[in-house]
């Protein structure tokens, strides 16, 4: 398991801090994505995974916007709702059990 991404030690001084958790110093649902897709990149699925879940499923939901915007399939955005919607309560349901167990499991 890798503790720190230090291929990509580079990037950690171009990512975005947070601006709720400056100002309200709680974690947003989406803390995390940026480090996780970082791991995800180098190849560290578990640790992409243990640092925020929600990514893959994000991802692929991007992946299928762009598909179907230039392919032009699903014209009643039928599949796309239920993705969208599936994926937000995916990254709800991890916010709501971050915050009941704390940051880090």
């Amino acid at each position: 398991m890798v503790s720190s991404l230090e291929g990509f030690s580079k990037l950690d001084a171009w990512l975005l801090p947070c601006p709720i958790k400056i100002v309200a110093g709680i974690e947003c649902p989406g803390c995390g994505f940026q480090r996780s897709l970082i791991a995800l990149l180098q190849g560290y699925w578990y640790e992409s995974y243990r640092l925020y879940p929600p990514t893959v499923p994000l991802l692929l939901l991007l992946l299928y916007g762009i598909v179907k915007s230039m392919v032009g399939f699903d014209r009643r955005n039928v599949i796309m709702k239920l993705l969208a919607v599936a994926c937000g309560w995916f990254v709800l349901g991890v916010y709501v059990m971050k915050l009941w167990y704390g940051s880090h499991p």
